[in-house]
Protein backbone atom coordinates (compact mmCIF):
# COMPACT_ATOMS: atom_id res chain seq x y z
CA UNK A 1 0.00 0.00 0.00
CA UNK A 2 1.31 3.65 -0.67
CA UNK A 3 1.95 5.35 2.09
CA UNK A 4 1.03 9.16 2.56
CA UNK A 5 -1.59 11.47 1.46
CA UNK A 6 -2.94 11.63 -1.82
CA UNK A 7 -4.68 14.33 -4.00
CA UNK A 8 -6.91 13.44 -6.82
CA UNK A 9 -8.34 16.52 -8.83
CA UNK A 10 -11.31 15.70 -11.43
CA UNK A 11 -14.28 18.21 -11.77
CA UNK A 12 -16.65 15.29 -13.26
CA UNK A 13 -18.11 13.61 -9.79
CA UNK A 14 -18.62 10.06 -11.33
CA UNK A 15 -15.13 10.66 -13.24
CA UNK A 16 -13.81 11.38 -9.69
CA UNK A 17 -15.58 8.10 -8.14
CA UNK A 18 -14.29 5.58 -10.65
CA UNK A 19 -10.55 6.84 -9.97
CA UNK A 20 -11.08 7.04 -6.65
CA UNK A 21 -12.10 3.45 -6.82
CA UNK A 22 -9.40 2.66 -8.72
CA UNK A 23 -6.96 4.48 -6.26
CA UNK A 24 -8.53 2.45 -3.31
CA UNK A 25 -6.61 -0.49 -4.75
CA UNK A 26 -3.57 1.42 -3.36
CA UNK A 27 -4.39 3.20 -0.48
CA UNK A 28 -6.73 3.71 2.02
CA UNK A 29 -9.76 5.81 1.19
CA UNK A 30 -8.40 7.71 4.80
CA UNK A 31 -5.83 8.41 2.18
CA UNK A 32 -7.08 9.92 -0.37
CA UNK A 33 -8.03 13.86 -0.49
CA UNK A 34 -10.20 15.30 -3.50
CA UNK A 35 -10.33 18.80 -4.91
CA UNK A 36 -13.36 19.53 -7.66
CA UNK A 37 -11.26 22.36 -9.55
CA UNK A 38 -7.92 23.93 -9.17
CA UNK A 39 -8.71 26.79 -6.36
CA UNK A 40 -9.75 23.70 -4.20
CA UNK A 41 -6.66 21.61 -4.72
CA UNK A 42 -4.11 24.63 -4.15
CA UNK A 43 -5.85 24.96 -0.68
CA UNK A 44 -5.31 21.44 0.09
CA UNK A 45 -1.64 21.50 -1.39
CA UNK A 46 -0.75 24.10 1.16
CA UNK A 47 -2.35 22.66 4.46
CA UNK A 48 -2.05 18.69 3.86
CA UNK A 49 0.96 16.65 3.52
CA UNK A 50 0.16 15.45 0.13
CA UNK A 51 2.95 12.56 -0.84
CA UNK A 52 1.16 12.22 -4.80
CA UNK A 53 -1.09 13.86 -7.10
CA UNK A 54 -3.30 13.30 -9.77
CA UNK A 55 -4.59 15.81 -11.87
CA UNK A 56 -7.37 16.34 -14.50
CA UNK A 57 -6.46 18.41 -17.36
CA UNK A 58 -9.45 19.82 -18.17
CA UNK A 59 -10.98 21.86 -15.83
CA UNK A 60 -13.14 25.27 -15.41
CA UNK A 61 -10.97 27.46 -13.28
CA UNK A 62 -7.56 26.50 -13.98
CA UNK A 63 -6.56 23.43 -15.61
CA UNK A 64 -4.26 20.63 -14.86
CA UNK A 65 -0.99 22.09 -16.80
CA UNK A 66 -1.62 25.14 -14.70
CA UNK A 67 -1.72 23.31 -11.17
CA UNK A 68 1.17 21.18 -12.34
CA UNK A 69 3.03 24.38 -12.75
CA UNK A 70 1.75 25.45 -9.64
CA UNK A 71 3.47 22.32 -8.07
CA UNK A 72 6.37 22.45 -9.72
CA UNK A 73 6.75 26.09 -8.30
CA UNK A 74 5.36 25.66 -4.48
CA UNK A 75 6.07 22.24 -3.94
CA UNK A 76 9.12 21.18 -5.60
CA UNK A 77 9.96 17.43 -5.70
CA UNK A 78 5.75 16.38 -4.87
CA UNK A 79 5.37 13.79 -8.03
CA UNK A 80 1.82 14.34 -10.16
CA UNK A 81 0.18 12.32 -12.73
CA UNK A 82 -1.93 13.88 -15.77
CA UNK A 83 -5.46 11.79 -15.94
CA UNK A 84 -7.90 13.17 -18.98
CA UNK A 85 -10.35 11.65 -21.20
CA UNK A 86 -8.25 12.63 -24.48
CA UNK A 87 -5.22 11.04 -25.25
CA UNK A 88 -4.44 14.31 -27.51
CA UNK A 89 -2.87 16.36 -24.56
CA UNK A 90 -0.14 13.26 -24.10
CA UNK A 91 2.34 15.67 -25.85
CA UNK A 92 1.34 18.66 -24.45
CA UNK A 93 1.33 17.21 -21.03
CA UNK A 94 5.43 16.20 -21.25
CA UNK A 95 6.07 20.09 -21.35
CA UNK A 96 5.95 19.29 -17.77
CA UNK A 97 7.02 16.65 -15.58
CA UNK A 98 4.59 14.20 -14.68
CA UNK A 99 5.34 11.22 -13.33
CA UNK A 100 3.03 9.15 -15.95
CA UNK A 101 0.25 9.53 -17.60
CA UNK A 102 -3.26 7.83 -17.38
CA UNK A 103 -6.57 8.30 -19.50
CA UNK A 104 -10.21 7.99 -18.11
CA UNK A 105 -11.66 5.72 -17.15
CA UNK A 106 -8.79 4.56 -15.12
CA UNK A 107 -7.49 0.65 -15.40
CA UNK A 108 -6.55 -0.77 -12.47
CA UNK A 109 -3.69 -2.64 -13.77
CA UNK A 110 -2.27 0.51 -16.47
CA UNK A 111 -2.16 2.49 -11.93
CA UNK A 112 -0.22 -0.08 -10.87
CA UNK A 113 2.73 0.85 -13.03
CA UNK A 114 2.07 4.42 -12.11
CA UNK A 115 2.73 3.03 -8.50
CA UNK A 116 5.72 1.33 -9.45
CA UNK A 117 7.44 4.57 -11.11
CA UNK A 118 6.50 6.46 -8.11
CA UNK A 119 8.04 3.88 -5.96
CA UNK A 120 11.06 3.61 -7.95
CA UNK A 121 10.93 7.77 -8.21
CA UNK A 122 11.50 7.88 -4.67
CA UNK A 123 14.26 4.99 -4.42
CA UNK A 124 15.64 7.14 -6.40
CA UNK A 125 15.59 10.46 -4.10
CA UNK A 126 16.97 8.45 -1.09
CA UNK A 127 19.60 7.47 -3.19
CA UNK A 128 20.24 10.71 -4.62
CA UNK A 129 23.39 12.74 -3.66
CA UNK A 130 23.20 16.76 -3.54
CA UNK A 131 26.30 18.58 -4.77
CA UNK A 132 26.82 21.57 -1.88
CA UNK A 133 29.45 23.97 -1.85
CA UNK A 134 32.57 23.73 0.20
CA UNK A 135 34.93 26.53 -0.41
CA UNK A 136 36.05 26.33 -4.02
CA UNK A 137 35.16 22.33 -4.04
CA UNK A 138 31.90 20.82 -3.90
CA UNK A 139 30.58 18.04 -1.36
CA UNK A 140 28.23 15.32 -2.44
CA UNK A 141 26.02 14.30 0.65
CA UNK A 142 23.28 11.84 1.19
CA UNK A 143 19.91 14.02 2.21
CA UNK A 144 18.80 10.98 4.56
CA UNK A 145 22.39 10.79 6.19
CA UNK A 146 21.72 14.73 7.47
CA UNK A 147 20.84 14.56 11.02
CA UNK A 148 20.84 18.26 11.23
CA UNK A 149 22.21 21.50 9.55
CA UNK A 150 23.25 24.46 11.73
CA UNK A 151 24.95 28.22 11.58
CA UNK A 152 27.75 28.80 14.41
CA UNK A 153 29.41 32.35 15.10
CA UNK A 154 28.76 33.29 10.94
CA UNK A 155 29.01 29.99 9.30
CA UNK A 156 26.90 26.88 8.66
CA UNK A 157 28.11 22.98 9.55
CA UNK A 158 25.98 19.91 8.50
CA UNK A 159 25.70 17.75 11.21
CA UNK A 160 25.99 14.00 9.45
CA UNK A 161 24.82 10.87 11.65
CA UNK A 162 28.26 9.08 11.07
CA UNK A 163 29.78 11.85 13.06
CA UNK A 164 31.19 14.45 10.33
CA UNK A 165 30.52 17.40 10.65
CA UNK A 166 30.97 19.61 6.77
CA UNK A 167 31.43 23.37 6.50
CA UNK A 168 29.37 24.60 3.50
CA UNK A 169 29.21 28.21 1.63
CA UNK A 170 25.97 28.22 1.32
CA UNK A 171 23.65 30.09 3.42
CA UNK A 172 21.35 28.64 5.70
CA UNK A 173 18.57 30.12 3.60
CA UNK A 174 20.01 28.34 0.61
CA UNK A 175 20.18 25.15 1.97
CA UNK A 176 16.50 25.75 3.05
CA UNK A 177 15.82 25.84 -0.51
CA UNK A 178 18.11 23.22 -2.07
CA UNK A 179 16.49 20.64 0.96
CA UNK A 180 13.10 21.70 0.71
CA UNK A 181 11.79 18.71 -1.33
CA UNK A 182 12.96 16.59 1.26
CA UNK A 183 11.12 17.62 4.24
CA UNK A 184 13.74 19.72 6.03
CA UNK A 185 12.15 22.05 8.48
CA UNK A 186 13.87 25.33 9.27
CA UNK A 187 12.98 24.95 13.34
CA UNK A 188 15.02 28.27 14.58
CA UNK A 189 16.86 31.16 12.88
CA UNK A 190 19.97 29.12 12.80
CA UNK A 191 18.92 25.49 12.63
CA UNK A 192 17.31 23.19 9.94
CA UNK A 193 16.68 19.08 10.37
CA UNK A 194 15.08 16.92 8.30
CA UNK A 195 11.77 16.19 9.97
CA UNK A 196 12.25 12.53 10.16
CA UNK A 197 15.17 12.90 12.44
CA UNK A 198 12.76 14.71 14.99
CA UNK A 199 11.79 12.09 17.51
CA UNK A 200 10.44 14.68 20.08
CA UNK A 201 9.92 18.13 20.61
CA UNK A 202 8.97 19.98 23.70
CA UNK A 203 9.96 22.22 26.53
CA UNK A 204 13.57 22.35 27.31
CA UNK A 205 14.75 20.74 30.64
CA UNK A 206 14.08 24.34 31.83
CA UNK A 207 11.00 24.96 30.64
CA UNK A 208 11.10 28.52 29.30
CA UNK A 209 12.50 27.30 25.79
CA UNK A 210 11.55 24.31 23.35
CA UNK A 211 13.63 22.07 22.12
CA UNK A 212 13.87 18.90 19.56
CA UNK A 213 15.64 15.15 19.95
CA UNK A 214 17.19 14.25 17.74
CA UNK A 215 17.88 10.86 16.26
CA UNK A 216 21.01 9.30 18.35
CA UNK A 217 19.89 11.75 21.57
CA UNK A 218 21.20 15.07 20.16
CA UNK A 219 19.26 18.29 20.88
CA UNK A 220 18.71 21.39 18.74
CA UNK A 221 16.89 24.73 19.62
CA UNK A 222 13.38 25.16 18.41
CA UNK A 223 12.16 29.10 17.92
CA UNK A 224 9.06 29.93 19.96
CA UNK A 225 7.41 31.24 17.17
CA UNK A 226 8.04 28.01 14.43
CA UNK A 227 7.11 25.32 17.29
CA UNK A 228 3.83 25.51 16.18
CA UNK A 229 4.10 25.31 12.72
CA UNK A 230 6.68 22.08 13.70
CA UNK A 231 3.87 20.64 15.85
CA UNK A 232 1.58 20.98 12.87
CA UNK A 233 3.75 19.25 10.10
CA UNK A 234 4.59 16.53 12.69
CA UNK A 235 0.36 15.69 12.99
CA UNK A 236 0.01 15.73 9.77
CA UNK A 237 2.60 13.02 9.10
CA UNK A 238 0.74 10.72 12.04
CA UNK A 239 2.89 11.68 15.06
CA UNK A 240 1.34 12.74 18.29
CA UNK A 241 1.96 14.92 20.46
CA UNK A 242 1.29 14.21 24.58
CA UNK A 243 -0.20 16.24 27.54
CA UNK A 244 2.06 17.38 29.48
CA UNK A 245 2.44 15.72 32.75
CA UNK A 246 0.99 17.83 35.34
CA UNK A 247 3.65 19.68 36.38
CA UNK A 248 3.18 23.04 38.64
CA UNK A 249 1.95 25.74 36.63
CA UNK A 250 0.42 23.74 33.96
CA UNK A 251 -3.32 24.05 32.56
CA UNK A 252 -3.64 20.49 31.35
CA UNK A 253 -3.60 22.10 27.68
CA UNK A 254 -1.36 20.96 25.32
CA UNK A 255 1.30 23.87 25.88
CA UNK A 256 4.98 24.55 26.86
CA UNK A 257 5.23 21.14 28.25
CA UNK A 258 3.81 18.87 25.22
CA UNK A 259 5.78 16.71 24.20
CA UNK A 260 5.80 14.42 20.86
CA UNK A 261 7.08 11.00 20.31
CA UNK A 262 7.24 8.03 18.35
Amino acid sequence: MFEGKILLVDDQPVAAQDSIAALEHFAKPSQILFAGDAKAARQILDTEPVRLAFLDIEMPGGDGFSLAAYIEETHPGLPYVFLTGHADFALESYEYEPVDFLTKPVDIRRMERTFEKVRRRTDALRQEKIAVRSGADYLFLEPDQILYICKEKRKVHIHMKDGRVCQTSHTLEELERIFAEYHFFRCHQSFLAPLSNIRAAGASRFGQTYEAELEGGARIPVSRSRYGKLREKMEKLGISFLRGTGRKGETGQDGPHSDHRR
